[in-house]
Order: C-alpha cells, then sequence, then structure tokens
C-alpha cells in the first residue's frame, strides 16, 4: 500500500504544480514536456500499484486443472458450462482504490489530454466500476486523437449493453483511421474456421468492412435483442487489447502476443478469482478469469454467409467446445439450440411464419418468465413480432413484408438471462406459375383442417415425431387457374441414407420394417383467395428409427412439378 500511496501523492503535488491557484485543474497552465513525460510514468506506475493491490485481494476459487479446451502461449482456456456462477462482491478496498486511481486519471488526463494510453485507462476502469454514462460523458471532451476516442465510446456503450449507439461510435471510428490502420480493424480472420477465412482472406481491404458486417450481422445471438452486438463485441475486443498495451495486468504477467490473442478470440474476463497454493507447496499461485456466462460460437458456416435464403441451425455449432471463437452475451448466460418447426406460408407480397416450441426439455428454461419473438432478418433490415411471458412450449405466428432472409425464433428468460432459438432460411419470392408451401406437421383430429388456422392451432413443437401415434402433414398451394385445375399430388416419407437396394427389398417385402411411406392421389384443389390449402393424415407405425425427408410433389395440368421437403426425426 506505501509505493501506491506515495506515487500518488507525487502525482498529486505535480497535479497541483501546473494548476493555476484558486482555479480547478481543468483550467491549467501549459506544462511543459518534462512534466508531461514525468506525470505519464507516475500514472502508469500508479496503474501498476492498482493492479497489484487487487491480485493481492482477489476472492479465492477453485484452481482450474486437467486438459485445456484450447491452449495460446501461456494461457489455457476452459469454455467452462451451462452453470458458470455469478461473480461475488467486489472486496471494498478494491473498489475505494480504483476510484482514487480514476480520480487521478481524470486529473493526468485534463493536464496532458492527447495521452491515449491515460485515456484509455480511464474509459477502461470507469466501464470496470459500472460507470458507463461517466465514460460515455467523458468520450465526448476526449482530446486523444478522433478514432482513438471514438472507438473508447464504442467500447463503454457496448459495456452498457448500448449496442445501437455502440454501433454508431465505432462505425464513425472506422470512417476516421487511415486506410491500413481500418483494414487491420476489420480483421477477423482470427475468429474464423477455415472455409470462411479463406474467403475472407481474398476480400481487398476496400470491401473488408461490408463483408464483416454481414457475417457478423448475421451471427448475431439474438435478432431480437439486436444484430450488431456480435460486430461492436468485436471491435470492443480490439478495443480492450489496445488499451491493454503497455499496462499492467489483473494476472501479474506482461502484455505479450498471446494474451492479445485470448482477448480477439475470446474476450476479457469480467471478474478473477485466486488460488494460493499450501504452505511450503512448489505449485504457483495462480489467477483465474471468468466471463459473464458461457462463450458459444456464433460465427455461421461459408453456406450460411453465401446464401442466407438455405441457412438452418445446422449453420451454427453453439456449444463446440474448441471454437475459434466464443461470445457470452451479458442479456444471455445461455443460448441453446431450440426444438421446434417453422412453416413458411405466402399472404401476397408478405411471408407468414407459423412457429411451435417445446423447450421443456431445456432445465434452464423451466419454471422461467419466458419471452418469445418471431425475429425476420435480410441485408437491410430486422423486423420482429413478439409475445410476452409465454409458455415453455407454445406457438405463434408472425408476417413479414421481405423477399429472402433468415427467420428466428427465440425464447428469452430476461431475468435469468437463459435464451434459446431456431433459425431457418427463406425465400419468398411471388411465384409466376404454381408454387407450395411449406410442410407444417401437426396432430391429426377427427377432421381435416380446411386452412391455416386451424392447423396452426394443433402444429407440432418440433420436427420429431413418435411413429406410434399418425401425424398430419398440411400445406397450400398457389397459382392455380381460378376455374379449377387438376392436380397430381405424390406425398412420401423416405428415410435419408437407405440405399435404393434396401427400399428395393422392402418393396418385395423381403425386408422387415419399412423405411418409406408413399401416397398419390388426383384431385382439383378447393381454393380460398387464390389459396388451395390441403391436410392429410399419415401413419408412421411401420417406420423404424432415424430421420426422414418427407417430401410433396404437385403436378398440376399445364404446368412444371413443384416440390416441398421437410426433414424429420422419427423415433
Amino acid at each position: 500500500m506505501l509505493p501506491l500511496t506515495l506515487k500518488v501523492f507525487r502525482v498529486v503535488a505535480l497535479v497541483q504544480l501546473v494548476s493555476r491557484p484558486g482555479h480547478p485543474v481543468r483550467s491549467q497552465a501549459p506544462v511543459s514536456a518534462p512534466d508531461s513525460a514525468r506525470l505519464a510514468r507516475d500514472v502508469r506506475s500508479a496503474q501498476s500499484s492498482f493492479e497489484g493491490f487487487r491480485r493481492s485481494r482477489l476472492p479465492t476459487g477453485d484452481r482450474m486443472g486437467g486438459e485445456c479446451d484450447v491452449r495460446i502461449g501461456r494461457y489455457c482456456y476452459w469454455r467452462g458450462d451451462d452453470e458458470e456462477p455469478d461473480p461475488p462482491a467486489e472486496p471494498k478496498a478494491i473498489g475505494e482504490r480504483r476510484r482514487s486511481l480514476l480520480r487521478l486519471l481524470d486529473s493526468v488526463g485534463s493536464i496532458i489530454p492527447g495521452d491515449a494510453w491515460v485515456a484509455g485507462q480511464y474509459v477502461r476502469y470507469l466501464v470496470e466500476a459500472g460507470r458507463y454514462d461517466d465514460a460515455l460523458s467523458y468520450t465526448r471532451r476526449c482530446a486523444a486523437g478522433t478514432s482513438w476516442c471514438l472507438a473508447l465510446a464504442g467500447y463503454a456503450a457496448h459495456s452498457a449493453g448500448k449496442f445501437a449507439l455502440a454501433d454508431s461510435a465505432f462505425h464513425a471510428a472506422l470512417a476516421a483511421m487511415p486506410d491500413a490502420e481500418r483494414c487491420r480493424w476489420l480483421d477477423i480472420s482470427d475468429v474464423l474456421d477455415d472455409p470462411l477465412r479463406d474467403r475472407f482472406n481474398r476480400i481487398p481491404c476496400e470491401r473488408r468492412e461490408a463483408f464483416v458486417r454481414h457475417v457478423l450481422r448475421i451471427g448475431a445471438p439474438l435478432y431480437s435483442v439486436t444484430t450488431s452486438d456480435l460486430l461492436t463485441e468485436h471491435l470492443s475486443r480490439l478495443t480492450r487489447a489496445k488499451i491493454a498495451e503497455r499496462a499492467a495486468t489483473v494476472d501479474g504477467e506482461s502484455w505479450a502476443d498471446d494474451q492479445r490473442e485470448l482477448v480477439i478470440r475470446y474476450g476479457w474476463p469480467r471478474w478473477y478469482t485466486r488460488w494460493e497454493p499450501a504452505f511450503g507447496s512448489q505449485m504457483q499461485r495462480s489467477i483465474t478469469g471468468h466471463d459473464v456466462g458461457m462463450p458459444f460460437d456464433f460465427i455461421p458456416s461459408l453456406r450460411a454467409v453465401d446464401s442466407v435464403s438455405e441457412a438452418s441451425d445446422d449453420d451454427w455449432h453453439l456449444d463446440d467446445a474448441r471454437a475459434m471463437t466464443g461470445y457470452a452475451p451479458a442479456f444471455a448466460k445461455t443460448v441453446h439450440s431450440l426444438p421446434a418447426q417453422l412453416a413458411f406460408f405466402r399472404r401476397g407480397d408478405s411471408l407468414l411464419v407459423v412457429a411451435a416450441w417445446d423447450a421443456r426439455r431445456d432445465t434452464s428454461m423451466l419454471g422461467r418468465v419466458v419471452n418469445a419473438s418471431v425475429a425476420a432478418l435480410d441485408d437491410s433490415v430486422v423486423r420482429v413480432s413478439r409475445a410476452d411471458s409465454v409458455q415453455a412450449r407454445g406457438r405463434m405466428s408472425a408476417t413479414f413484408r421481405m423477399d429472402s432472409g433468415i427467420v428466428s425464433l427465440e425464447l428469452l428468460a430476461p431475468h435469468e438471462r437463459r435464451a434459446a432459438r431456431r433459425r431457418h432460411g427463406f425465400a419468398a419470392r411471388s411465384p409466376s406459375g404454381v408454387a407450395l408451401s411449406d410442410l407444417l406437421l401437426y396432430t391429426p383430429g377427427d377432421s381435416t383442417p380446411g386452412n391455416l388456422a386451424e392447423a396452426r392451432d394443433s402444429a407440432l413443437a418440433s420436427d420429431e415425431v413418435n411413429a406410434s401415434h399418425p401425424i398430419g402433414v398440411f400445406w397450400e398451394t398457389y397459382g392455380l387457374r381460378a376455374s379449377g385445375q387438376p392436380v397430381k399430388f405424390t406425398l412420401s416419407v423416405e428415410q435419408v441414407g437407405v440405399t435404393w437396394l434396401r427400399r428395393a427389398a422392402e418393396r418385395m417385402h423381403l425386408s422387415d420394417r419399412s423405411s418409406a411411406v408413399r401416397i398419390q392421389w388426383d384431385e382439383v384443389p378447393r381454393q380460398q383467395n387464390g389459396i388451395a390449402p390441403r391436410g392429410v393424415r399419415l401413419d408412421l407405425s411401420r417406420l423404424r428409427s432415424g430421420q426422414y425427408r418427407v417430401q410433396l410433389t404437385a403436378a398440376a395440368a399445364g404446368a412444371e412439378p413443384v416440390v416441398t421437403t421437410r426433414l424429420v426425426r422419427v423415433r
């Protein structure tokens, strides 16, 4: 404690020396170059002393052990699990010492306002203390360079959960940077897997920003919260890494490339614990950094990036422990894949989405107050339909005026910060001829549903079906002649990955247990406002367990056949 007290006293004395009597520090006379250098040197020493003080008083925790999920230089990274604990209360002594350091940084920053290091440390410790408004207020008077001050504003806004403000600040910061520096800030190759990284590396610098925004916008954890936080998280990590340069670290290790890579790929710890070895032990003390929740990999696959209308949940691997990157959103400690069914129907130039879900197997969502959203994202906008205080099992529908994009069904328990989602691409351009909607699976009743509303009210909550119970398959046909048009329908259910030889043996009754169902009929569909609704009951009791493709073919008289499919899992 004594060294920090002496150093603070010496710096404060110098602040008083260069201030005019009777005036606040901010009205200081010009300070000489030697005094500026001395101020900068001593405030760095005070920052180092604070980190040493904090390190010795961190709350105790368990010593991490076992094989690392990822090893980066000196550091071992573990992804953790769904039960990552909330941070304990910070010791009062650390908070008091941080406030003293902040007063010092504020005073020194007013005397040498162009010092980027001092500006960065001031914003860093304000954010760390939860004083987000003070940090944002400071960045508006910051004089440490336009692009750097704007980046600090983006970092503070993102940390406060003000993602739109953070996006605007970072956009302005990038615009103010020289071309070469902007290119470095937009280099996301460290967080991409090989196929996507190869694509990124072929893009010239002047076109990087559009590509980066496209990738990270698609990858945003919850469209219903924001579509910009994956981008502002990445830029905040770059800002935080730059703040850490030439500064003392919490763990006492010197800042180097391995720490920078760790921050860029997985973020910076929000709180720390220490483990002390037993007296006489040969083991060294260890410091463990913790995140606000469980980091997930939100970077989409190359397929989703190239064609959003074909995207699906398979284009994300959220819980890959060895992923190139991880992000724990402040608003969601966990983000799981949601068992659900999404089906798309045409309504003029709009898209009608029917969503049904069942999150009862997700223990993180049970007993929570849950809000549901259906969000549709295209290249320019996101539109969201919300339903508050829903059940873990439920249904909703929404209409969007969009041609193509990604629909994301999202559940969020805001108080406990637990989330689940299901995503699917869509293309809803108006057909020039006969067309089919998606197939909607429903629980059949005594009568066949005569319209979408009836089928929606009994829609299955996932693509998993029980072979012991019949299922209903509902669809709509569009573009038929108003006077009536004969259509040959073929509905088949075939197991994925079964050879033609096996199927032939089953048809000849040379093999037990069927891997396919097939029905065919002709009719003139009845239309309502240009829409021909239809439902069919299917018996799947002869099917063995596995993944199946449900396929409907409609061959209207005088028109090319059209096809729609859905994958299901039979158990």
